[in-house]
């Protein structure tokens, strides 16, 4: 069913609201939304695609029209009667011209040449339009399934907004996972400060979304804290790349975590020198408000550490880390692990990804958020029966985790009873020994001279002749 040229407003599914359908016509060109419902030769939007088909079908604009052959001109070639007293005229010759369509010009055919995409511009890549027999099939500007470098993405709608807004975390939720939602009561909860945070408006700045996948990677600066070095965002909808840039540190970097962030101080010195890196986190966050208001979705795997490195303050969350832990260990239960996203994509998603030497690539990690979270949405059966595996394995894992430190805890505590038992003796014999050197020290009170023999000699009246000696009974 058409939604008709006549609509005072015509809605975009990325929330857009256009005037009149030469408007949307435009946009829909430019983004490629709803482009498979939308007739661009009549500027006119269709419920469904098979509507769009069936107009395709019967419209009389789109059947072709029978090919007629030239009609030629009789007259211009019959001989006409010459006046009376007129000179004869000489034959015309007419030398016919090639047949080229009125208004088009003859142009060699331009190679099929495949477009490249900047993966760090700001600005959305723009892909020429091809033309069918029956309709101009729209190529996406921003569309990432011409990203040969990601072949496992898919240009898949998802299930709707109704069903994301249903898996978007209450406010308790966020906070107890280090969210800041905009209410500075709950700044005793958190390990950072919240003076820089800003909400996200009530309006975008620019055309705004209903949900957008984003993902950031960070440097390490002073006090070890996080600095936004990378971001990327993407609809996660239509899969139009919104943001692909680095963004230049605002503070000295310590540590550039390549490993991990995949920035050296090499890219982003060039992409600064060539204009293709923001000025810090304030003009990343500006830039994400462009396409963001208090009503769109933000998602994200772990999603509060990008949101804090932005400084933005938002409740409309949707975390696939949250998800997975919800459904694992029951929502409302206290979520005691949390899966990474290189593994969820690999058991869930069957992709393998951060496989890379030179750190993780930002916008494969967007991606592969994006899928995750459609797949979660979809595939609800098969969530529920990997969270039973997963339970399984982490009680296991549990279980044996506990018996390793059993084991650990009793190891020490036969080394410790050792080493006090060892004390023990070396206390005992020390003691042992100052008793003896104490009981010779009453006793032989250290006569060492033949004087002091000799007058202890005679004050017990032993015969001067008898010899004194260690033998002696007297000595004793």
């Amino acid at each position: 069913m058409s939604q008709g040229k006549g609509s005072r407003k015509l809605k975009c599914d990325c929330a857009s609201v256009f005037g009149d359908a030469q408007s949307l016509s435009e946009h829909v060109k430019e983004t490629g939304h709803m482009r498979h419902r939308f007739c661009a030769s009549c500027c006119q939007l269709f419920s469904t695609k098979d509507g769009r088909d069936q107009h395709e079908k019967t419209a009389a604009k789109h059947k072709k029209a029978p090919i007629v052959p030239p009609r030629t001109n009789a007259l211009k070639n019959k001989p006409q009667p010459d006046k009376p007293g007129a000179a004869p005229r000489k034959p015309v010759v007419v030398t016919k011209p090639p047949k080229v369509a009125q208004g088009v010009q003859e142009k060699k055919k331009a190679p099929n040449v495949p477009t490249k995409v900047n993966l760090h511009s700001t600005q959305p890549v723009k892909t020429s339009s091809t033309t069918g027999s029956t309709s101009k099939e729209i190529v996406s500007a921003g569309l990432f399934d011409s990203l040969k470098k990601y072949p496992w993405a898919s240009n898949w709608e998802g299930p709707g907004i109704k069903a994301l807004k249903k898996r978007c975390h209450d406010e308790v939720c966020l906070v107890s996972q280090g969210y800041y939602t905009g209410n500075p009561s709950h700044q005793m909860n958190l390990k950072f400060s919240i003076r820089k945070f800003l909400p996200t408006p009530v309006k975008a700045s620019g055309m705004r979304r209903k949900a957008i996948a984003l993902d950031c990677e960070m440097v390490g600066i002073a006090g070890g804290r996080d600095e936004l070095a990378h971001l990327c965002a993407v609809d996660l909808f239509t899969g139009e790349i919104l943001i692909n840039t680095l963004v230049y540190p605002t503070e000295v970097v310590k540590d550039w975590r390549t490993k991990y962030s995949g920035v050296t101080p090499a890219k982003m010195a060039m992409a600064r020198a060539s204009g293709q890196a923001l000025n810090g986190w304030p003009a990343a966050r500006a830039k994400l408000f462009e396409f963001t208001d208090a009503d769109t979705i933000l998602v994200g795997h772990s999603l509060n550490h990008d949101l804090k490195v932005l400084r933005v303050a938002h409740k409309r969350v949707v975390d696939s880390a949250i998800i997975v832990s919800e459904t694992v260990f029951g929502k409302g239960n206290r979520m005691l692990r949390q899966w990474s996203l290189k593994q969820l994509s690999q058991d869930l998603l069957g992709i393998t990804i951060q496989s890379s030497r030179g750190g993780h690539d930002c916008m494969e990690d967007t991606l592969a958020t994006r899928e995750l979270v459609l797949w979660c949405l979809r595939e609800r059966q098969k969530l529920d029966l990997w969270a039973k595996k997963a339970l399984v394995e982490y009680e296991e894992e549990k279980r044996k985790s506990q018996e390793r430190q059993r084991e650990k805890a009793k190891a020490e505590k036969e080394a410790r009873e050792k080493e006090i038992e060892k004390q023990k003796q070396q206390v005992q014999f020390e003691a042992s020994s100052i008793e003896e050197d104490d009981h010779n020290d009453y006793y032989c009170d250290d006569y060492d001279s033949l004087d002091e023999h000799i007058d202890w000699g005679e004050y017990v009246q032993v015969p001067l002749d008898y010899e004194l000696s260690l033998a002696s009974p007297w000595y004793d």
